[in-house]
């Protein structure tokens, strides 16, 4: 028997295995995969969030508040664990996502101290070990899980914690979250989300997260590309439709630009076909386009890259010209002419430049609902014993807008580990 089943070698799921590690637990951390930190991995490790309460409401609304003053209290002293388990965490800075405050931490070297100290402790890490199911003792109570494999194998612990990812890498589970045409997006996270924590919660009894389940967080990509591989995740986000202007394939504005690339994403998911045409003028390609999005960033041309790789781009010297070679890739010419008539302060600096752009998931807003303590919780809203969540695989805490990714598993994780120590403890006494 195990003190604590982490299911989920991600960021959420190896904060928690770490933090219960430190606190003299018996860990077993179980990735379905063969390498740990999951989307995490392939980030940039920009951790981040709203700097207070009151932007958090702002940007999502649609937030559970118990859980957002919870990641916003939380902030510093996840950064500080992260300093402390001996990973590079860069300098302070403000404005991130246009709003919020970050840090950029060493991932690969935090996931390897995490590793460290599970490992140290007595703790095991199983790579390619899927769990199926989660065994219930007779009173409903977590008990363990089950592997999916032929073996069936069953491991005891005093309770289980989920920390899969998310689930943007199940078509339907996706379809049936955010909407039609949304299991067609390109998934801009790890193969292995593929919704096994909220699949094996549900089945236990928990509840969907309040609130609106249908929003997401992801970037506007380049349409179409002849690949579409982790190491093209960041390099082609388009960051810049922030100083650009989105039309759909009926000339019409769609978003309003300036709330970010994030919300536009999830607008033109909406729209005709699902596809748009960000256009921009020379002063937002070389101010932008090709600059760090933010500090630590990549230096990249994300426009030439984009026609690399086969999407639809367009240069032009005057912006009637460039407004004809949009037009043949299927966009109403007359309502385009009459849309950019206003001529928009990004759209004065010739040359004038567009690309086509389709909506990317990296992950869904919905999954189980849980506390701020990571307990799942049943229909009734009560939790259900010795069951557990942190990271992605909770729903609720943030929509319309996106305030941060890598810090749901470094703030959530420990205090879901925290909670399910006690469990534990709790549980083996009785």
């Amino acid at each position: 028997m195990t003190d604590l089943l982490v299911v989920g070698g991600g960021v959420a799921g190896m904060a928690a295995a770490a933090h219960a590690a430190a606190r003299g637990a018996r860990v077993t951390v179980l990735e379905k995969t063969e390498r740990l930190g999951g989307s995490g991995a392939l980030s940039a490790g920009i951790v981040w969030t709203a700097p207070d309460e009151t932007t958090f409401r702002r940007v999502c609304p649609d937030g559970d508040p118990e859980l957002g003053r919870a990641l916003v209290d939380g902030f510093d002293a996840a950064v500080e664990r992260a300093r402390d388990a001996g990973a590079h965490v860069s300098e302070r800075w403000t404005g991130q996502m246009g709003f919020g405050v970050a840090h950029r931490v060493d991932m690969q070297a935090l996931l390897e101290r995490w590793r460290d100290a599970v490992v140290a402790a007595g703790g095991r890490i199983e790579f390619g070990a899927e769990a199926g199911e989660l065994v219930r003792d007779e009173d409903g109570g977590v008990r363990g899980a089950r592997l999916a494999d032929a073996s069936a194998t069953e491991i005891t612990a005093g309770a289980v914690l989920l920390g899969t990812g998310g689930f943007q890498g199940d078509p339907a589970l996706v379809r049936a979250a955010i909407g039609p045409r949304a299991e067609a997006m390109l998934v801009r996270s790890h193969r292995g989300a593929t919704g096994d924590g909220l699949r094996m919660a549900r089945a236990a009894g928990a509840a969907d997260g309040p609130g609106p389940g249908n929003g997401f967080y992801g970037h506007l990509i380049p349409s179409p590309l002849e690949r579409w591989r982790p190491d093209d995740f960041l390099p082609l986000t388009q960051y810049h439709s922030r100083q650009g202007v989105l039309v759909n394939r009926e000339g019409r504005r769609f978003a309003e630009e300036w709330r970010g690339d994030e919300i536009s994403n999830q607008s033109a998911l909406r729209q005709p076909g699902s596809r748009a045409v960000l256009l921009f003028d020379e002063r937002v390609r070389t101010e932008h386009a090709v600059a760090a999005p933010y500090p630590h960033g990549q230096l990249v041309d994300r426009l030439a890259l984009a026609e690399q790789l086969g999407a639809r781009v367009a240069h032009a010297p005057t912006l009637k010209r460039l407004m004809a070679r949009v037009a043949g890739w299927g966009v109403d010419a007359d309502a385009l002419t009459e849309t950019l008539s206003a001529r928009p302060d990004s759209l004065r600096a010739p040359p004038f430049h567009a690309v086509e752009v389709q909506p990317s998931i990296t992950f869904p807003y919905g999954g189980v609902r849980a506390d701020a303590d990571g307990r799942v919780l049943g229909e009734d809203g009560r939790p259900l014993p010795g069951l557990f969540a942190a990271g992605a695989d909770v729903g609720g805490l943030q929509g319309p807008g996106y305030i941060g990714g890598l810090v749901l598993g470094l703030v959530f994780g420990p205090r879901a580990a925290e909670a399910a120590l006690e469990r534990s403890a709790s549980h083996a006494g009785s």
